[in-house]
């Protein structure tokens, strides 16, 4: 007999029914920012992740092209078993529950440097093998309506100078777009990477464009969930330079690249306190809050470096200020 410890429509009980048989229990695995839901399906023989995603809000059309299209160039993305577009549901490979956040959370940090050689060799295995799968382009038009976000959302109850935070976006979009572009996976951060027999594996890749090349090392580096010392994140971008300089047309001198790397970072920043915001204030989802003092640190830390940005510290500590008297 099935266990079932989540309410799931019928109808997705008989797709499940028809593809792995009637014995199975469903436990939660995850839920994301977005509608998705994931569900691990556990029969007698092996577990599958269920992804669950509302049709109207989340189609599932990207997400399987880029399954496909992903293993076709020797990614670790998942197998896709069975699909129907109607009920917006996937039956897909489990890698397990091991994520690069567990690896962070071990007291034993001696395969630090191993993961994250790993980490690199990934993001330049997609930027060579996948930067001609058919994916839009991450245009400036897309960048400047993630760093609308955070004024509409993050800023909603303070007053600031729309012409400078104007000028701010127009100056983060133009160095942006001097980058070179390749594959962007554009989640490439500790909770949606799992490991598994040692190789790095994605998910959630439904989003991916492609876009600034230090997009996803940022993603990493500069996790929103996940703080590393500044040394270690000079160190691996140092590493990931040498390799992508042997690839792609980059910058010769690893200080201009990493000013790229930090002006990506803000970008990414500015659209995630952004995010992170409207999941609270529009959809209820309080769990993101306690990761937004992370965020603000990022962005503090790099806009006292970079005059042209120097407007946003103002503004974070503004909002702290406000957050505190509440």
């Amino acid at each position: 007999m099935e266990k079932e410890t989540f309410k799931l429509n019928s109808d997705v009980h008989t797709f499940i029914q028809m593809n792995i048989g009637s014995e199975y229990t469903i436990t939660k695995a995850s839920e994301d920012a977005s509608f998705r839901k994931y569900f691990r399906v556990q029969d007698k023989d092996k577990t599958s992740i269920l992804m669950v995603a509302p049709p109207d809000k989340e189609p599932l059309d990207q997400f399987l092209f880029l399954a496909k299209s992903l293993k076709a160039r020797s990614v670790r993305a998942p197998e896709v078993y069975a699909f129907d577009n109607n009920l917006g549901v996937i039956l897909q490979e489990d890698f397990g529950t091991y994520s690069l956040m567990h690896h962070y959370q071990k007291l034993d940090k001696k395969n630090d440097n191993l993961i994250f050689d790993n980490l690199n060799e990934t993001i330049i295995h997609l930027q060579k093998s996948c930067s001609d799968i058919d994916v839009p382009i991450y245009t400036s038009k897309i960048l400047l309506n993630e760093l609308n976000l955070f004024h509409e959302w993050y800023l909603k109850d303070i007053e600031f100078d729309q012409k400078k935070l104007e000028s701010i976006y127009s100056y983060l979009i133009a160095r942006i777009e001097q980058q070179t572009k390749k594959f962007v996976h554009r989640d490439f951060h500790c909770r949606n990477l799992l490991i598994n027999h040692g190789k790095v594996c994605l998910i959630d890749f439904q989003d991916a464009l492609i876009g600034p090349i230090t997009y996803d090392l940022v993603s990493y580096l500069k996790d929103a969930y996940h703080k590393k010392n500044d040394s270690q994140i000079i160190d691996v971008c140092i590493k990931y330079w040498e390799l992508a300089r042997i690839n792609f047309d980059m910058p010769c001198d690893f200080g201009d690249f990493f000013v790229d790397f930090e002006i990506m970072g803000v970008q990414r920043h500015l659209k995630i306190l952004g995010i992170f915001k409207r999941l609270f204030l529009r959809d209820g989802k309080k769990q993101y809050l306690d990761d937004i003092p992370l965020v603000e640190d990022y962005i503090l830390d790099v806009s006292q470096k970079y005059p042209k940005i120097s407007y946003l510290k103002e503004l974070i500590l503004k909002k702290r200020d406000l957050e505190i008297q509440r």
